[in-house]
C-alpha cells in the first residue's frame, strides 16, 4: 500500500468534497473510491482521506500509543483549525446529520471551503 502524503490527502479531500458539494450525495457513493483502493487500500479509513493520513502517521511515528485526546493529532484539518471535524456544530458533523441533498450540498460547500484553507 502506498504512503499517503499530507499534500495528497488534502488534494483528495478537495476532490471528494467538491463532488459532494456538487451532488449532495454521501461519501460512500463517490465513484472514485475504486480508483484509489489499489493505491491506498481499504477505501481510506472511514471514507476520509484525513483519517487515512492520520492513521498512517500514527502507525509510522507512535504505533504503540493511542493516547486519549490525540486521536486526530496528525490530521491536517485538526492541526489547522485546532479542533476536530466531528465537534458539535462543525460543518462536517452538520453534513453527516443532514437529511436532504440540498442541506448536504450546503454543508459540503462550507466544509470544502475549510479544507481549501488548509492548503
Amino acid at each position: 500500500m502506498k504512503h499517503l502524503s499530507r499534500r495528497r490527502a488534502i488534494e483528495l479531500c478537495i476532490e471528494l468534497w467538491a463532488w459532494l458539494a456538487k451532488t449532495g450525495k454521501r461519501k460512500e457513493e463517490w465513484p472514485e473510491w475504486d480508483k484509489w483502493d489499489d493505491c491506498y487500500g481499504d477505501r481510506a479509513k472511514n471514507d476520509c482521506w484525513f483519517c487515512h493520513y492520520e492513521n498512517q502517521q500514527h502507525l509510522r511515528y507512535d504505533p504503540c500509543c493511542n493516547k486519549e485526546g490525540e486521536i486526530c493529532y496528525y490530521c491536517p484539518f485538526s492541526k489547522h483549525f485546532k479542533f476536530d471535524c466531528i465537534r458539535k456544530g462543525s460543518f462536517y458533523r452538520n453534513w453527516c446529520r443532514a437529511r436532504t441533498r440540498k442541506t448536504r450540498k450546503k454543508y459540503a460547500k462550507l466544509f470544502l471551503k475549510q479544507i481549501k484553507e488548509i492548503k
